[in-house]
């Protein structure tokens, strides 16, 4: 077990308890969120051992406070940690900001068609599954060893399709909680 990666979704925001395509945006989490944070920052601990380990978030906000509470709780507060562009969300274009129910109103075309192939539609000025894959995927190849990453469901739908082999129709559907970790070892997936 070398290489291991700990994957913890940001804690929650009032967008996410709405339904809203966040994407790049800069949406702040909120109290549960931040609980959230907490319990991660707690268990966190116990999975860490005696290994060195590298910490890393996207750089959207709400990452990076997630991963500030995660530290902390796990009594590391001094602990630095790195950003990368590349563990941003999926960019949902002109879709951020709306709701599945206002997106169905105005263009329920785009919709179908999204359903249908949630891997590999491309939102309007946005990007694909697919898209994110690769990017996150050109990232990986850079890294070595044992990574604790803060970002997004996005990010660890296509982790978890990378590297434990979940097929690419399934990913965008599989739920990521944002008050759990997942470890990925040795093509294996595991949420604590």
């Amino acid at each position: 077990m070398r290489d291991v990666l700990l994957l913890i979704r940001h804690g929650q925001t009032d967008w996410n308890l709405e339904g809203r395509f966040q994407g790049a945006r800069e949406v702040p989490i909120n109290a549960v969120g931040r609980e959230q944070a907490q319990r991660n920052g707690r268990v966190l601990p116990s999975l860490l051992g005696e290994h060195d380990w590298q910490f890393v978030a996207s750089p959207l906000g709400r990452a990076q406070e997630t991963m500030r509470i995660i530290l902390e709780n796990a009594g590391r507060p001094d602990q630095p940690f790195v950003t990368h562009d590349p563990l941003k969300e999926v960019c949902f274009g002109a879709w951020e900001a709306r709701t599945l129910k206002e997106l169905r109103e105005t263009d329920p075309e785009a919709v179908a068609t999204r359903k249908r192939d949630k891997w590999n539609y491309v939102p309007p000025e946005g990007e694909s599954y697919a898209m994110l894959a690769e990017r996150f995927g050109e990232w990986f190849k850079t890294r070595q060893g044992r990574h604790v990453i803060v970002a997004h469901g996005g990010i660890t739908r296509v982790a978890l399709h990378l590297l434990s082999g979940m097929p690419s129709a399934s990913v965008p559907q599989f739920f990521i909680p944002h008050d759990r970790i997942i470890a990925i070892f040795d093509g294996k997936a595991l949420v604590i």
